[in-house]
This record gives C-alpha cells, sequence and structure tokens, in this order.
C-alpha cells in the first residue's frame, strides 16, 4: 500500500515515518505551503490567554513572540506538544475540534479576566472569535501565518495519480482537501480517484472533497493524527 500525505511540513514527514512505522509506503506532495508573517502584532496587557488552533500558529509564535507566560488553549494534542516544545509553561489540550476548544475555553476562563488572543492563520475553518465573542468574551485575533496552495497540482501528484500507484490520499486540513480537488479537476485526473480512498481528519476535511470520485471517503474517528492513521487502514466507509 502507498500512502499520499497532503500536509504541509513539518508535519509530512512525522507523518510520513508514522505510516512507514506501520508498514505503508509514503508520497509527501503538500498542498499547502506554511509562510511565517513578517511580524505579530499584539499587545498582551488585558490577555489571559492565548489561544492556538493548529501547531503552525504556535510555530509562528515562538518564532516571533517571546511571550511565553499566558496560558497556551490549543485545539488539540499536537497543538499543544508543539506549545510545550515552544517553551509555554502552562498548556491546556481540547482534545478536539474549534468546538471542543470553544467548550473547554467557556469551562475554565471567566469573560471578565481578560482578553482572548487567538493566534491563527490568515484562513480559518471555523469561526471561534465570533462564537467566543457571543459568549460575552472579548477576543483580540493575531495572523502568524498563511497557508498557500500551488496554482497547479504539483507534478509528484501528478505522476502519482497517472500510474495509479496509490492506494489512499490523506487530508489534514479542509483547506488542503479544497485544494486538493481544484487541482486535480483542473489537471482532468478525477478519473484517476476511482481507485483510491480518502482519508480526511474530520467531517469538514472530508466535506471538500467530492465523494462520487473516490473509491470510498473515511473519516477519523477524533479529529487528530492518532486516529487518521487508523482510518488508512481500516475497513471501508463512507462517513
Amino acid at each position: 500500500m502507498r500512502a499520499m500525505i497532503t500536509r504541509a511540513e513539518p508535519g509530512a514527514t512525522r507523518t510520513a515515518d508514522a505510516l512507514k512505522a506501520r508498514g505503508i509506503d509514503t508520497i509527501i506532495t503538500p498542498f499547502l505551503t506554511i509562510r511565517e508573517a513578517d511580524s505579530i502584532s499584539a499587545d498582551l496587557t488585558r490577555v489571559q490567554a492565548l489561544v492556538f488552533t493548529s501547531p503552525n500558529g504556535v510555530r509562528a509564535w515562538a518564532c516571533l513572540r517571546p511571550e511565553r507566560k499566558p496560558t497556551a488553549w490549543c485545539v488539540g494534542d499536537a497543538t499543544e506538544q508543539a506549545a510545550i516544545e515552544a517553551g509555554f509553561a502552562k498548556t491546556r489540550s481540547a482534545g478536539g475540534d474549534i468546538d471542543a476548544l470553544v467548550e473547554r475555553l467557556k469551562a475554565g476562563l471567566e469573560p471578565e479576566s481578560g482578553a482572548l488572543l487567538h493566534v491563527r492563520g490568515a484562513h480559518t475553518a471555523g469561526d471561534l472569535s465570533g462564537t467566543m465573542m457571543r459568549h460575552g468574551y472579548h477576543v483580540q485575533e493575531a495572523i502568524a501565518y498563511r497557508a498557500d496552495a500551488p496554482p497547479i497540482l504539483p507534478s509528484t501528484a501528478r505522476d502519482a495519480l497517472k500510474s495509479l500507484t496509490v492506494s489512499a490520499v490523506l487530508f489534514h486540513s479542509p483547506r488542503a482537501a479544497a485544494a486538493f480537488t481544484a487541482l486535480v479537476e483542473d489537471a482532468e485526473l478525477n478519473m484517476a480517484l476511482k481507485g483510491m480512498i480518502a482519508v480526511a481528519i474530520s467531517p469538514n476535511a472530508a466535506a471538500n472533497l467530492i465523494a462520487a470520485d473516490w473509491a470510498a471517503v473515511r473519516v477519523a474517528e477524533t479529529p487528530d493524527e492518532a486516529a487518521l492513521l487508523d482510518r488508512v487502514g481500516a475497513g471501508p466507509r463512507n462517513p
């Protein structure tokens, strides 16, 4: 079995290593390139917590800002691990998706204790800030990076699809799934997907795939890397 990994580096290599440990060959073809901002402008005077919705946001903050004192509230375990590696002494993981993070923030923080600073990418998969503000919290936002899709289908992906040497394609984000779908359509290679399975980390990521193009679309039981990898070798089941 050979799997195509569409996530950006450095995460793509970690996913490839995990799959190789399971006896699965891989090809890395990132459909997003992470570009950190030149600077992050944020006043932490009245901020009670930093909120991260991806490891990329943590890594950008670590490169551009020295502050590590506020608690880092993280959407999932991978993001929390990035925060720990970045030097945050106090971290919290929601262990799931944006909805789980909202509930964790509401349970752990009082609106009157200070603002939340959401450190995020230029594009987000959900409206964390808007949701928290509707619950009475003051939320600031800091754009720490952007994830850019390539203008055309990467040659490594094109060659793999044409040669029909891939059995599964992994999607770690809705934007990667959307970019893949658009670029494969532009290249008129949709028919190559008929013998492949798509494995998505969340229903939101799966929603950006055209299910009819694939032999099957599988969704991780929980939105994390371990659950995603488990679905690569699972029996066929559409979400």
